[in-house]
């Protein structure tokens, strides 16, 4: 619990609106450099039959992921390597701080300063740990592929799932704590 405190008092700290939009801007260049034609999204999507990346399959069996990586072929392997994983580095943190800070911020108008409640703005690093720890095993997995890791692929799709349920999460709280805010807002 120190743990969430300590985080929860630091984003407290450095949140403002000028941050938001700063972390707004760096999302939509982070996306941009996985979605545009400088991304081998495209061309891992045609390797793979049409699946997206396996970081955007919400659930997959290791045979899944497996039947996915051997379409690829070592060209699409690489290029999840050495294209793909780079840029998500940086998605995780970048993607927890812009929600964790959006409902700081939100939280900042529904709650009072000292709320237990303020303490869900923790709530995005959750994905960001399932985001990296999902990272990390399929990049392991790539790595020693053709052996099997099936446990490890597992344990990818738990944090996948770990990851967008906690994502999901937090922009549910961001929409709720709108929506309370325009409310009381509407009241006063």
């Amino acid at each position: 619990m120190k743990l969430l405190k300590d985080l929860n008092k630091r984003i407290q700290q450095i949140a403002s609106v000028r941050l938001w939009l700063l972390l707004t801007l760096i999302m939509f260049g982070l996306g941009y450099a996985m979605t545009s034609s400088i991304s081998p999204s495209a061309e891992l999507m045609s390797l793979a039959g049409g699946r997206n990346v396996p970081d955007t399959q919400f659930w997959r069996s290791a045979d899944s992921l497996y039947s996915q990586l051997t379409d690829y072929g070592a060209h699409g392997r690489r290029l999840y390597l050495t294209r793909v994983s780079p840029v998500d580095l940086f998605i995780p943190l970048a993607q927890a701080l812009f929600l964790s800070v959006a409902i700081t911020l939100i939280s900042r108008q529904v709650f009072q300063r000292d709320s237990a409640w303020q303490l869900l703005n923790t709530l995005p690093f959750a994905a960001m740990v399932g985001d990296y720890l999902e990272n990390a095993s399929i990049v392991s997995i790539i790595l020693a592929y053709p052996n099997r890791l099936d446990a490890l692929a597992l344990a990818a799709a738990f944090f996948t799932a770990i990851k967008f349920i906690a994502s999901l999460a937090s922009i549910g709280l961001i929409i709720l704590g709108a929506i309370v805010w325009l409310i009381n807002k509407g009241k006063k």
